[in-house]
């Protein structure tokens, strides 16, 4: 069995907590939207967003940027047989989403909505299943989701560079490639500059985003409409099942084409489970959805379908891992 590194565990049991603020934070949101407090917490929201997500946000991207740094020069995405396997099933569980929506929006804006992954919900749920769970599983997760952060900064820089303020530049992009330009030639100075900034992120910046973006006023008697939007319905079918064909479709063809390598602990069906649980996302998902859409109709239609699409992955992935991974001794 693949040992897990002491930085590695002490990384896992951070996203693990996090993703339980997350998720806390998103219910309290949800909540507040649908309580007498409502006026309330939707004007207080309105007034904090800029703040939140323009300022704050800047030290979440620079973190994403720290922690792909890291993997690209201490950990598994130096080696390039080891990586292939996590980067080409990232690309597939990006595509494949981005594709669905098409499906349904009829080509509408926002399809890079339906593409990123919340590293913190995904190992959280990974981390329900205890030790059934292999090292090399967490492992291939933690890089596919860190490898899907990077090919978000570089859909976002591409594609929605128009919609980006100069302010929103520097706290996205700017905030990774600065990332990547501080000198840490050591990784335990880079560990723990990671160390120091990963708490503030996991149990302040990304909670407080949560509280302020995902609270939606849930109209019963227009819910089904909502339900059964095209928007909705591309994330709500896009993100679990998008994410579990393309991360596995894609990872069978690199083994397949033997440009990546398979870990023996690790099976296509795990990979598949792995696959359905990187269908949980919020954060940039979120973020992307603020540039792309500009109507509160839609906006509520995406925070809709990416909490569904986030339960029902979650649902899906731990189904399948509880009947197909077993931890390799």
């Amino acid at each position: 069995m693949k040992i897990i590194p002491q930085s590695l565990r002490a990384f896992f049991a951070r996203e693990v907590a996090g993703g339980i603020f997350l998720c806390s934070a998103a219910l309290i949101a949800l909540i507040a939207a649908n309580s007498p407090i409502s006026d309330s917490y939707l004007s207080l929201a309105e007034s904090s967003s800029h703040f939140v997500n323009e300022f704050l946000m800047a030290i979440f991207f620079f973190l994403v940027g720290l922690e792909i740094k890291r993997e690209f020069i201490f950990g598994e995405l130096r080696e390039p047989k080891k990586a292939a396997l996590p980067i080409i099933a990232a690309l597939g569980g990006m595509i494949v989403p981005a594709i669905i929506w098409a499906l349904f929006t009829s080509g509408g804006p926002g399809w890079a909505i339906a593409m990123p992954t919340d590293i913190a919900l995904a190992l959280g749920a990974l981390a329900l299943l205890g030790s059934r769970i292999d090292t090399s599983l967490k492992i291939f997760l933690l890089t596919l989701a860190i490898s899907d952060d990077l090919f978000s900064i570089i859909v976002l820089g591409t594609f929605y560079s128009s919609s980006l303020s100069f302010i929103k530049i520097a706290s996205t992009i700017g905030a990774v490639v600065l990332a990547f330009l501080i000198p840490t030639r050591e990784s335990k100075k880079l560990d723990r500059l990671i160390e120091f900034i990963h708490p503030w992120s996991a149990f302040l910046i990304v909670p407080l985003f949560a509280l302020v973006n995902i609270g939606v006023v849930i109209d019963f008697a227009t819910l089904a409409t909502t339900l059964t939007s095209p928007i909705a319905l591309a994330l709500i079918i896009g993100r679990p099942v998008g994410k579990l064909i393309g991360i596995t479709l894609f990872a069978w063809l690199a083994v397949k084409l033997k440009v990546a390598q398979m870990p023996a602990s690790l099976s296509f069906k795990e990979i598949a489970g792995a696959g359905a649980l990187a269908g949980m996302g919020l954060t940039v998902s979120l973020f992307i959805a603020e540039l792309a859409l500009d109507d509160s109709a839609s906006l509520d239609q995406v925070r809709v379908g990416l909490i569904l699409g986030a339960i029902i992955s979650a649902l899906l992935g731990i189904t399948i891992l509880r009947k197909y991974s077993v931890a390799q001794d």
